[in-house]
């Protein structure tokens, strides 16, 4: 009998809810896809893996490896990491300065200060070439910004002083990296969960906030001055909000939630100032729910409670707060990212969106995690035992979710990550797999410096790694697995004999290990079910440098079709590729089945 021939095309991404008979008409989804992704270009890629940051010679930040991690950024070019007791910067991976430091140093002379007043007066101060404005400047241990400079006896501060005080000392902010090793440390005690947030001020990295729910408001910052690091560290002292656990730059403010006392209060700088709580454009407002998490999204701030969302503007006049809704909240504000001109986060349903409508001033929050349901029912049924972290792969328009159980192995670690993408109709929709085998407990992402994005992330191995790099988990393998629904070719009624399954796969380098296996009629018992077949060699070739113009193809892989001869037969069945190695990325594209009718039932 004449071969029959069906051609699918690898897209929609994993769905574990719609029935079988449904998953006839979609046999491109996927019913297993642990440790691949919905590729940006079509079809599934297996994922890249994550890295020691600094290679072979990467180092702790703190350089005890039992020291818990509790948090990290990228900033400067590089990454600030809380650990143990202390904040550290590093720009390599390789070493670490211990930043929570007093970087405030005396300079020449003694000032006079009086309550009410802004004027500092001198006494043999050299205020011209020792400070400059905006420089962080302390007088009887209270911190200021310089404002104006009159000569080098007279300056201005930036706020009025609260005590009259005379022939103080004078210090200022800002020391060299050779000098942090001798500054007196600020202990950051009982640290966990940090947050950050980045605002744009003097100096080409801004100003990185930190805090963490029990220790005060920290504010560090690198600035480059004559082509060297120098750095700048202190706390925010009273009436700042005296140990906030969330943070957010809004409205050219710093925005803070989460007190001990006031878990239901945000609470917002002046503007230009995030370093002033008590400006005249400073305030707070309570919004009756216990916040989790704030975000910009477009011209508001949305305040994500435990069991409602609002949302906020207008703080350069009178600020406006309304309601969103009073039926949702957020499960845990690790889990709220941009992407896609969108917000999601983690909601007691599922993974959710906060999405601005065509009509002004109108916000509709919307479902996005439906077929995936058992993998979100899992995470929330069990909630208690993880830490939740999330981060966006901007270049892909990706979500990553990993929920990280202390004391569980590496291989047991979960995640779930969805690519935002246009279905066939221009539809826009979220694309699902799972991550197994990712040891991350914290994440993050950032452009840097050279507009590039960097991916960082931590678990309880005292290392920062580079995350979406390399072809294995931290030298262990990655395990990857893609599965069909089973597929009847349009006629369920029909045995048909397969011959023979060309696989479109194109690699990103040499992937010799990749299996394929068929399972028929639902992989039931009653049918003989082949083993598995060996998909080959694969390996991506470029014709570069040796290429003849006109006739060659350049940079890419000319046959990335692999063509295998396969045995048995029923009514349906499914496809498995599935790998486990530290070769090279690849990514499934599409199927072409020749296959031969039999009988009916």
């Amino acid at each position: 009998m004449p071969t029959q021939g069906a051609s699918i095309t690898v897209a929609g991404g994993l769905d574990l809810v719609s029935s079988s008979h449904a998953l006839f008409r979609t046999p491109g989804a996927a019913t297993i896809l642990e440790n691949f992704e919905s590729s940006t270009t079509g079809g599934y890629r297996r994922i890249n893996g994550y890295t020691k940051w600094g290679g072979s010679n990467s180092a702790a930040p703190s350089g005890t490896l039992t020291d818990v991690i509790t948090g990290l950024t990228p900033y400067a070019g590089g990454v600030v990491a809380c650990q143990g007791s202390g904040i550290f910067w590093s720009d390599d991976g390789i070493t670490w300065l211990q930043i929570n430091k007093d970087t405030y140093v005396a300079k020449t002379g003694t000032v006079a200060v009086s309550a009410g007043s802004a004027t500092v007066t001198g006494t043999g101060t050299s205020f011209i070439t020792e400070f400059a404005v905006n420089d962080r400047i302390q007088i009887n241990s209270i911190n200021y910004r310089v404002l104006s400079i009159t000569s080098d006896t007279v300056l201005t501060l930036d706020s009025n002083v609260q005590t009259t005080a005379s022939s103080q000392v004078v210090k200022r902010s800002g020391v060299l990296g050779s000098a942090l090793a001798s500054a007196t440390t600020i202990t950051r005690s009982n640290q966990t969960n940090n947050q950050f947030a980045t605002f744009e001020s003097d100096g080409a990295y801004g100003s990185l906030y930190i805090v963490d729910g029990t220790n005060k408001i920290a504010e560090f910052q690198v600035r480059v001055v004559g082509g060297v690091n120098n750095y700048y560290f202190e706390e925010l002292a009273s009436p700042a909000p005296s140990n906030p656990k969330i943070c957010e730059i809004f409205s050219e403010r710093l925005v803070v939630a989460g007190q001990t006392t006031s878990t239901s209060t945000v609470a917002y700088s002046a503007r230009l100032k995030p370093y002033d709580f008590e400006g005249s454009s400073a305030g707070e407002i309570d919004v009756g729910d216990i916040i989790v998490g704030i975000k910009v999204f477009r011209n508001s701030l949305i305040i994500f409670c435990k069991n409602s969302i609002f949302e906020l503007t207008s703080l350069d006049s009178t600020p406006i707060i309304k309601s969103i809704t009073k039926n949702i909240g957020c499960v845990n504000g690790n889990s709220i990212q941009e992407i896609g001109g969108d917000l999601i986060f983690l909601a007691p349903d599922g993974l959710r969106t906060v999405a601005g409508t065509a009509r002004i001033d109108d916000v509709e929050i919307g479902s996005i995690s439906r077929k995936i349901l058992p993998l979100i029912n899992n995470l929330l049924t069990n909630i208690q035992q993880f830490t939740i972290s999330s981060m966006v792969i901007r270049e892909r328009s990706q979500y990553r979710l990993f929920y990280h159980k202390s004391g569980q192995g590496q291989s047991g670690q979960l995640g779930i990550i969805g690519t935002f993408k246009f279905d066939s109709n221009g539809v826009p929709a979220f694309e699902w797999s799972e991550a197994k085998g990712m040891d991350l407990k914290f994440c993050a992402s950032e452009l840097n410096p050279q507009n590039q994005e960097v991916k960082f992330g931590a678990n309880e191995n005292g290392y920062i790694y580079e995350i979406d790099k390399g072809n294995n988990f931290d030298g262990a393998n990655i395990s990857a697995r893609f599965q069909t629904p089973d597929m009847d070719y349009g006629d369920n009624g029909l045995r048909k004999s397969l011959y023979a399954v060309k696989a479109n796969i194109k690699p990103e380098g040499t992937q010799p290990d990749l299996k394929m296996r068929i399972r028929y009629d639902f992989e039931s018992t009653d049918v003989p079910q082949p083993g598995s077949v060996n998909v080959g060699s694969l390996a991506a070739t470029s014709n570069f440098g040796n290429a003849v113009y006109g006739t060659s193809t350049y940079g890419a892989v000319t046959l990335p079709s692999k063509r295998m001869i396969v045995t048995g037969s029923g009514f349906s069945n499914n496809f498995r590729f599935f790998s486990n190695d530290t070769n090279a990325a690849y990514a499934v594209n599409g199927l072409f089945v020749s296959f031969i009718a039999g009988g009916r039932r």
